[in-house]
């Protein structure tokens, strides 16, 4: 996962309940008063089980039916990152609810086409963020690394028009042996009977009619025509601007702002109109930006989303990371926080909870023991205190026991600060430190990391 961090773009990645939240540079949150609750509609990624995490919430799911990709499935076929729709009750004081229906459906089920920092996958744009989950049960690949032609699942957040934030991104296979591919998307360009969504031309004749442009449709089929996919079938998904639930509902979305803020204090959120201007974040236009990872919560006023609270992620530059080996009296579960390299860490139902060892897809903080090694994606709230949005469960690295990630909060000869955690650069010649993001490696010895790496980390 090392390379793959390197080449992150980070945009955005999960928001929620207590964590995220920096609507400017102090790194604090801005929401309004209050939060739903009751039944209603919750549309977010899955962040942990013990039932079902998703924004904050932990829904039970006993008495759930599954849907995952239009077939009747169970909770064993839903895994952490993937984008679920959750229709049930919630209380948010307690942060608890029960589910009564959990909907899955991927965005992408297609084969790489490029691989350099961003992946292109059907010929849509595919955005990889510090929290995007990768999973690959075939061979010791990192996604930096995964070859053209690869056949991949991906779930996340997309504009409709060819850009998508990957939450989760999972191999399905190493060859495409000539099964079903799926693409997800805004009808556009028709043109006879072809239509584009992203850069994707498909062709439709074997599926015809072609909805009207601006339909959000699920297309799948089986082959190509050169690079033009042939439509076996056309499922309508929604307009443009689609709608989460019925007049009245109570609805929390996750999602990707998708048409900012405009004029009338309305902006877009997964394609789902929301009014902003009982909160806060009224007028904020500077804020409320296309790209942008947020967790609204409201009640629906016809096809509109009253907001009630709008909570926005950490910016790209206030986030980081810090790993290293757990040790003794490092887990605080009452407390809901772990301490590495001497920093506490906050841990919430938000926290996506991964791990990267053979036969282990997540965990919680219980089972965790001193001899861990655990990588921390983390942001500081409003009040200074760290907070986590991703912790990794992995396998200590060869060549190191710690690491930390982001831009030096203090210089002063040989030892800087990152996040806290204090670095001794003295072992690291002719490396000068300005404004830019490091990612440090090195042993940690009495309270300090001892760096026998530094790398920009653009």
């Amino acid at each position: 996962m090392d390379r793959l961090r390197k080449l992150l773009i980070s945009v955005m990645t999960v928001a929620l309940i207590a964590m995220l939240y920096s609507c400017g540079g102090g790194g604090g949150s801005q929401v309004a008063d209050g939060g739903i609750g009751g039944t209603g509609v919750s549309m977010g990624r899955v962040t942990g089980f013990g039932s079902i995490f998703v924004n904050g919430i932990e829904f039970e799911t006993d008495n759930a039916s599954f849907t995952v990709n239009d077939v009747n499935g169970t909770q064993s076929d839903i895994a952490i990152g993937m984008v679920v729709r959750i229709n049930g009750s919630s209380d948010q004081t307690t942060a608890t609810g029960s589910a009564e229906s959990v909907e899955y459906d991927s965005l992408i089920e297609g084969l790489i086409q490029s691989n350099d920092i961003t992946l292109t996958i059907m010929d849509q744009v595919i955005t990889i963020d510090a929290d995007t989950v990768y999973e690959n049960s075939f061979d010791a690949t990192l996604l930096a690394d995964l070859p053209i032609n690869r056949e991949v699942e991906v779930s996340g957040f997309t504009d409709g028009n060819g850009a998508i934030l990957a939450t989760r991104i999972e191999v399905k296979s190493l060859a495409w042996a000539g099964d079903e591919l799926e693409v997800s998307g805004v009808v556009s360009a028709i043109t006879g009977n072809q239509f584009r969504i992203g850069s994707l031309t498909i062709d439709a004749s074997n599926a015809l009619p072609i909805p009207p442009e601006g339909t959000f449709v699920e297309v799948e089929g089986n082959s190509f025509s050169g690079t033009t996919f042939i439509a076996d079938s056309i499922k309508i998904e929604g307009n443009r601007n689609s709608v989460a639930a019925d007049d009245g509902k109570e609805v929390e979305i996750e999602g990707q702002i998708t048409a900012a803020l405009d004029a009338s204090d309305h902006f877009t959120l997964n394609g789902q109109v929301v009014d902003a201007s009982s909160t806060p974040l009224s007028g904020a236009t500077s804020q409320l930006t296309v790209g942008r990872v947020a967790e609204v919560e409201g009640v629906m006023n016809g096809d509109v989303l009253l907001a009630e609270e709008i909570k926005l992620q950490a910016t790209a530059s206030e986030r980081g990371e810090i790993g290293g080996i757990l040790g003794i009296g490092n887990v605080n579960i009452s407390a809901g926080t772990v301490t590495l390299l001497g920093r506490t860490i906050r841990v919430d139902n938000s926290t996506i909870m991964e791990s990267d060892r053979e036969d282990e897809s997540t965990f919680i903080l219980s089972q965790l023991i001193s001899s861990d090694y655990l990588e921390a994606k983390v942001y500081p709230d409003s009040n200074g205190m760290l907070v986590a949005s991703k912790l990794e469960l992995d396998l200590p690295p060869n060549n190191h026991n710690a690491t930390v990630e982001g831009t030096p909060e203090f210089v002063d000869g040989s030892t800087i600060r990152i996040f806290g955690v204090t670095v001794d650069t003295s072992s690291v010649d002719d490396y000068s430190f300005d404004t830019q993001r490091i990612e440090v490696k090195g042993s940690f010895v009495d309270g300090v990391l001892i760096a026998d790496h530094i790398k920009s980390d653009d």
